[in-house]
């Protein structure tokens, strides 16, 4: 399981040039990634389990963003700003599959797909998804009322924490919370509750 994070150590990898030593906002950057020479060799046995993403906007008008865990079985998505409609770009928008849509909602006739645009629109704030028994991403197992995957989604937002920690994703603390790590709080970041009531969503 690769991702895009990948591109640059394998291209350093592949000239053999080291990694540069650098800051931003004062804080060192570390590679994420790794380099995907190895696997041209022979197929990994550990380390190619898991790959992160994240989506902030597509243009001005989908402000949209999102934080995603994905390993061989299960979907993590963390959708932060869950309370607002998700973002139409201007191409989607004028797309022909987008205004089929649109026109059948308007007057009431069936999508044909699984998905209302209502639900298309206003996302859970947490999905999870069995992808090898639910390809089509139809069960939101975040929602499950029996709790059965209470345990898997706190280790997958666990993990997926640990990598927003190591990205210094400033969003690590939203929706409920905003991060402070400047003046008295340099040294040990903190997220804040900004009491509206989301913090433990």
């Amino acid at each position: 399981m690769v991702s895009h994070v990948d591109i640059t150590p394998t291209v350093l990898d592949w000239f053999h040039i080291p990694y540069p030593k650098y800051k931003v906002n004062k804080k060192p950057v570390t590679l994420t990634g790794q380099s995907l020479l190895p696997v041209f060799e022979a197929e990994p046995q550990t380390g190619w389990n898991t790959v992160f993403a994240s989506h902030n906007l597509h243009e001005v008008t989908m402000y949209y963003p999102m934080r995603v865990l994905r390993n061989r079985q299960y979907k993590l998505i963390q959708n932060i700003n869950f309370k607002m409609p998700f973002g139409i770009d201007q191409d989607f928008f004028v797309s022909d599959s987008f205004q089929d849509l649109l026109n059948r909602t308007r007057t009431g006739q069936p999508t044909h797909w699984f998905k209302t645009l209502k639900s298309y629109y206003y996302r859970d704030q947490w999905e999870l998804y069995d992808i090898h028994n639910d390809p089509k991403e139809t069960k939101n197992l975040a929602r499950d009322p029996s709790g059965q995957y209470a345990p898997l989604l706190a280790s997958l937002r666990g993990d997926l924490r640990a990598w927003q920690n190591a990205t210094f994703d400033p969003w690590i603390c939203a929706p409920g919370g905003v991060l402070e790590d400047a003046g008295l709080y340099k040294l040990a970041p903190q997220c804040f509750d900004l009491s509206n009531d989301l913090l433990d969503l």
